[in-house]
């Protein structure tokens, strides 16, 4: 998980402009790209067939699930719109079948996560403190650096990159129109090969995309962009504020609760400044979630829960409220593209158009005054669009299943890892209707290693928790 967040934030669709880093300074700032990340996989796969054998006596229906989503992906790249694209996908969702069983079979030995805590904790105070050091003033340094950068100098003029960095609403535009962006191109007299190319070069998209993340004053800390850290924040808080509460067993209640606490607020207020609106709104479902499986008395958990919702949603409203009144741009784009990978999984309903090729279907049926989307941003509509509803169903019932039979019941205190892993993957399974998590292997690799984990546990608890049968 560490390496995760830190190194394989980048979406498997966007690998293609992950170079491998030369030299150690590369290999400490610069991400991976994902054939490192299969390395590391190959031994933990190597573990989980080592011991393999000591978990042989359990068995559970669900682990047919996943292979057989696995399977109907492979149905659905045979006549895929495009081979390529759905090879790479496939490349990726494998390890998520590894990751899964290994957290079954392997990782729910230790019920209390005592080792990855730790590693979990560190990959989640670096993320913190990068998206910090961006707010405090690491964006606009970065900012001021593309100037004097020589790539950024030879290739762009500088008052095109003043312009870009200073308004970012007219970046958005002219990604969104290449009509608009070969206007740009002329005004600007930028470099021959974009002016003579019939076709916007690979490079093109990938740094006007840098220039308008890093334009704005939302972090993103070391994942890809800002609502990838909201993400990751909803998936790991939970745990991570856990972690500090046992790490700091030595200390007085007080104190580890003031610990705890500022670590909790700290990831809050990161959630807030990378400015997702969905990573607010299913910030606020967690904590409902949260409270109502506590062991308080039911008035006073729904009173808390609806004191609770209303203020964070008071606050919610006063916050964005001009984003609301200026026609809320990013989700009237996310409606055009639920729309296009919805008309596309009604006329391809069982095998899809092949795993990955929304970016194909988006393409030939997008407005020209449409931004360009690679993603559908909800992950199980586009499964319904690549894959098939099928493949949708089996998907929703993977993760689903698990986070319905392995609820908390009884409060907080007797199984609070369990608790806090089941709420963080709650919260990234709720974001992932306006995102694409299950795209980005830093985010998807953790979920379903801990998914795997909690159904394994799960069913141990079950298993010593159970009144046993005479003679037995």
């Amino acid at each position: 998980m560490l390496i995760g967040f830190l190194k394989l934030g980048t979406p498997i669709i966007l690998q293609d402009q992950i170079q491998l880093p030369q030299g150690l300074l590369e290999w400490i700032f610069l991400p991976w790209p994902l054939s490192v990340g299969f390395a590391v996989l190959m031994l933990w796969s190597a573990a989980i067939l080592w011991h393999l054998k000591a978990r042989s006596s359990r068995r559970s229906p669900l682990l047919l699930i996943p292979l057989c989503w696995f399977a109907l992906q492979c149905a659905a790249s045979v006549n895929s719109l495009d081979q390529e694209l759905s090879w790479l996908m496939l490349k990726h969702f494998l390890p998520l079948i590894a990751l899964f069983m290994g957290g079954y079979f392997f990782l729910s030995k230790d019920p209390g996560l005592g080792t990855l805590s730790g590693y979990a904790l560190a990959g989640m105070v670096l993320c913190l403190w990068t998206a910090t050091e961006q707010r405090m003033g690491g964006l606009e340094a970065t900012r001021e650096l593309i100037y004097q950068e020589p790539y950024w100098q030879q290739t762009y003029p500088e008052d095109f990159l003043q312009k870009a960095l200073e308004d970012p609403a007219w970046l958005q535009s002219i990604r969104r129109d290449p009509s608009l962006l070969q206007e740009a191109v002329e005004e600007f007299h930028l470099s021959s090969g974009l002016l003579s190319s019939s076709e916007q070069p690979p490079f093109l998209e990938r740094d006007l995309g840098f220039l308008e993340k890093i334009g704005k004053d939302r972090v993103f800390g070391t994942l890809f962009y800002p609502n990838a850290l909201a993400s990751g924040i909803l998936l790991c808080l939970p745990w991570a504020t856990l972690t500090v509460w046992q790490l700091s067993h030595r200390l007085q209640i007080p104190s580890r609760y003031l610990l705890s606490s500022c670590f909790c607020l700290w990831g809050l207020i990161c959630l807030v400044w990378s400015g997702s609106k969905g990573g607010w709104l299913v910030g606020m479902m967690s904590a409902s979630l949260l409270m109502l499986v506590s062991a308080i008395r039911l008035k006073l958990k729904l009173g808390l829960t609806c004191m609770l919702l209303a203020l964070a949603g008071g606050a919610f409203a006063w916050k964005y409220a001009d984003y609301f009144n200026q026609g809320a741009t990013s989700l009237s784009a996310r409606i055009t593209y639920w729309e296009a990978a919805w008309d596309n999984s009604l006329a391809h309903p069982l095998l899809g158009s092949g795993p990955g090729t929304f970016l194909r279907v988006f393409s030939q049926v997008k407005s020209e005054d449409a931004e360009m989307a690679r993603l559908t941003h909800n992950d199980y509509l586009q499964q319904a669009s690549d894959s098939g509803w099928p493949s949708a169903l089996v998907y929703l019932a993977w993760i689903g299943l698990p986070l319905l039979v392995a609820r908390p019941r009884n409060g907080l205190s007797e199984r609070p890892v369990q608790t806090a892993v089941w709420l963080g993957l709650c919260g990234w399974a709720l974001q992932n209707f306006i995102e694409f998590g299950l795209y980005i292997p830093g985010l998807a690799w953790p979920f379903f290693l801990l998914l795997g984990w909690l159904w394994g546990t799960h069913q141990a608890w079950q298993e010593t928790s159970s009144p046993k049968k005479d003679g037995v």
